[in-house]
């Protein structure tokens, strides 16, 4: 089905903006334009990107930036989007590299970074080795690689500066990277690149290519890089009013300059920094290392193109888009019905976005019971309904168009909903890592043994760690490390040393199926039991009147799939003729 989103982009202020921005020499900038209300400037970033190849979007405050990018997600840019929410030197490294690798971007950050000193751009670069499927960088260079860049070898990768062996496979976590690494060699040559889980051990996804990079550290040497020095002739967008209100004072981390460890330094030695200060500690703790920064002089001096929203209306020679706010309903469904006729009677197109299906179906019946008109209008297609969760909408009156957005009509604060492109939290505790010398464990095809320890067994011609885990009269299984998931710790209500099972018999096959029968067993009588159950006639209750869809629309949180998909199956039972047998148990959280 085509989506309101489709028509949007047709709006001819903006697409007339996106052109002259891409025609108009640099000397031509800054352009100054009109609010952009509600959800169209990230609407305005994704009509820019069907030509321009950088966009950076500035946001006031992080609420906004996860805001802006739940919404450019929705509009199915988020593979396209870079965000720098935080000034901390791994993030930023990570970041910055990810920057310097890619060419076509939207890049989301918060006014924040335009005061902070950068590392480098050739620095980054050098210091980042690009690592391919089929890459001619050998087993035994990349180990002595990893060395000098004074990476741990561990047994398992659970940290950035990490780095396994295992054969003709070698785990890492980058400091440039998200997530941890796995290569598989043959030979010298690499066969794969994934990514895999530091908690479980599993691989997420396979990749091309992967980099390896030194970690940023204090340094005294003055960082005079800004991130413009890192784009190529984007498109800046950015308020005047928050513009104006920036304190433009270069900070620094710690109060020391950032560069990357020399590969010969200790990295014991190397102290952790948490987050780059803000600008006021910044001066007040160390004004010989601030320098200010004159944001005239950035936008003259880069190849930005800047967009400037006037929200003030105090620029006069501002372009004028033709946005105005969208009212705002407050759950009150009487102005509801007055806004709506009153658009629909000048000829307006009407589209109410809500942010899933449920919500969608919900508000479709409320409109239906509202009133005869209301009814109406959704029948002849002047007000339709998408599922789209925007913030807030817009009127614009040169294109006879109003979006109103759930989130508008019931008062309900906005949640962004966006797969989290954060980096990999350190493993703190795996399946396997509660396992020690001697514990008693469960293989699932084997059945109960004793761990003895990690054990490096040769393969052919490769080496490779496992599990040791003993059995009865002397049997032993190597577990590969790959596969620890069918390896479980046993544990027992009675705590008394179990029977370990004998390799070669069918002992562990028939205590399975011994349990499996078992388990039929109670089946079976469960369905004895509610089949008796099932012709027992009990109370019905009556289905969901306007006020109850009224309360459940307005609530101010989105159910989660599984109290959405309880709560149908509590009204279910509740309506039926059967007598209800139902216990639903939550985990009550403080999250």
């Amino acid at each position: 089905m085509k989506s309101i989103l489709d028509d949007l982009k047709k709006i001819s202020s903006l697409v007339n903006l996106a052109q002259l921005i891409n025609n108009s020499p640099t000397d031509k900038f800054p352009l100054f334009v009109t609010n952009l209300f509600g959800f169209t400037k990230n609407l305005f970033v994704k009509l820019l990107c069907e030509s321009e190849h950088q966009v950076y979007l500035l946001c006031e405050d992080s609420k906004s930036l996860d805001e802006s990018n739940a919404e450019l997600s929705i509009m199915g840019l988020s593979d396209k989007t870079i965000i720098i929410n935080e000034l901390k030197p791994d993030i930023l490294q990570e970041m910055l590299t990810e920057i310097t690798n890619r060419n076509d971007f939207i890049l989301l950050s918060t006014y924040d970074l335009l005061t902070c000193a950068l590392p480098d751009k050739e620095q980054i670069r050098k210091n980042t080795t690009q690592i391919s499927v089929g890459g001619d960088l050998s087993y035994n260079n990349l180990v002595e690689y990893f060395n000098l860049l004074n990476y741990q070898k561990e047994n398992f990768v659970e940290a950035p500066g990490d780095y396994s062996q295992r054969g003709a496979i070698i785990d890492f976590w980058s400091y440039s990277e998200k997530n941890p690494v796995r290569l598989e060699f043959d030979g010298d040559f690499i066969e794969s690149i994934r990514h895999f889980d530091p908690e479980s051990q599993r691989s997420i996804e396979s990749i091309p290519t992967s980099t390896l990079a030194g970690e940023l550290s204090p340094s005294l040497r003055e960082n005079i890089s800004n991130i413009f020095d890192y784009l190529i002739n984007p498109v800046v967008m950015a308020g005047k009013y928050a513009l104006d209100n920036l304190t433009l004072i270069r900070t620094a981390a710690s109060h020391e300059e950032i560069h990357f460890a020399a590969p010969d330094s200790k990295k014991e030695d190397v102290a952790e920094e948490d987050d780059f200060p803000d600008a006021d500690t910044q001066i007040a703790e160390t004004k010989t290392q601030a320098s200010h920064v004159d944001l005239q002089s950035l936008i003259d001096k880069s190849t930005a193109r800047w967009i400037i929203e006037d929200e003030l209306g105090l620029s006069d020679r501002k372009h004028e888009l033709g946005f105005s706010e969208a009212p705002t309903i407050g759950s009150n469904y009487d102005v509801l019905f007055r806004t709506l006729t009153e658009f629909a009677t000048s000829g307006f197109r009407i589209v109410l976005t809500a942010e899933n299906d449920l919500q969608s179906n919900r508000l479709r019946e409320l409109l239906a019971e509202l009133h005869e008109e209301t009814l109406a209008l959704l029948d002849s297609g002047q007000v339709k309904i998408e599922t789209l969760p925007l913030k807030k909408g817009f009127v614009h009156r040169d294109s006879k168009l109003v979006v109103l957005t759930d989130y508008q009509i019931f008062n309900k604060p906005y949640r962004t909903k966006v797969i989290s492109k954060a980096r990999a939290a350190k493993s703190k505790s795996k399946s396997f890592s509660s396992i020690k010398r001697g514990d008693f464990v469960v293989h699932e095809d084997y059945g109960i043994g004793k761990y003895v320890g990690l054990e490096t067994i040769k393969i052919g011609d490769a080496n490779q760690e496992t599990m040791k885990i003993l059995y009865a009269e002397g049997g032993v299984v190597y577990v590969n490390l790959n596969y620890l998931n069918l390896v479980k710790r046993y544990s027992s209500q009675e705590k008394l040393a179990p029977t370990l099972s004998t390799l070669g018999t069918s002992e562990w096959q028939n205590t399975k199926q011994r349990t499996k029968k078992k388990i039929k067993e109670a089946a079976r009588e469960l369905i004895n039991l509610y089949a008796r159950r099932k012709a027992t006639k009990g109370f019905s209750f009556g289905k969901d009147t306007v006020w109850q869809k009224e309360l459940e629309a307005s609530f101010i949180y989105e159910d989660t799939e599984d109290q959405e998909k309880v709560t149908g199956e509590v009204k279910q039972d509740m309506e039926a003729e059967n007598p209800m047998d139902r216990l639903v148990c939550g985990d009550v959280g403080f999250g």
